[in-house]
């Protein structure tokens, strides 16, 4: 019985996270590119943290501008590691990754020319999340 109690409890914890995070005024979501390079058609080793389901965008020039993009992946909410993001186009000397978040609940990264008021860019004030990726 008492497994069964501790088993519950860690499930329950495990849901809770991501929604104990979006209500604390402090969290803010984050892009870590420490890791972060180009390798061939694809940028590898990009970390995030999320509270919400969302997308890691890579945009080709150093201010992430949208709506161009160079490849995408969907992440779920909490944190994950050392993504690896297929790329449809050439990469320049300054790319960069930002967050978007999914808005309209179909899972499906639609942000882009004619559509810029969906699965629209994380921002912490005024200032999309985005982040360099360094490594080419």
């Amino acid at each position: 019985m008492m497994k069964m109690l501790c088993s519950a409890a860690a499930i329950a914890l495990l849901y809770a996270a991501p929604a104990a995070a979006q209500s604390d005024p402090d969290y803010a979501p984050k892009l870590d590119t420490a890791n972060a390079k180009v390798e061939g058609n694809r940028v590898t080793g990009v970390g995030v943290e999320i509270n919400r389901t969302g997308y890691v965008v890579v945009h080709d020039d150093g201010a992430g501008a949208p709506p161009a993009s160079l490849g995408h992946i969907k992440v779920d909410p909490g944190e994950t590691e050392a993504l690896s993001i297929d790329l449809t186009g050439e990469v320049g000397p300054n790319p960069t990754v930002m967050l978007h978040y999914e808005t309209n609940d179909n899972l499906t990264y639609d942000f882009g020319p004619g559509s810029t008021d969906v699965d629209t860019p994380v921002m912490i004030g005024d200032s999309p999340v985005v982040a360099p990726i360094n490594g080419m």
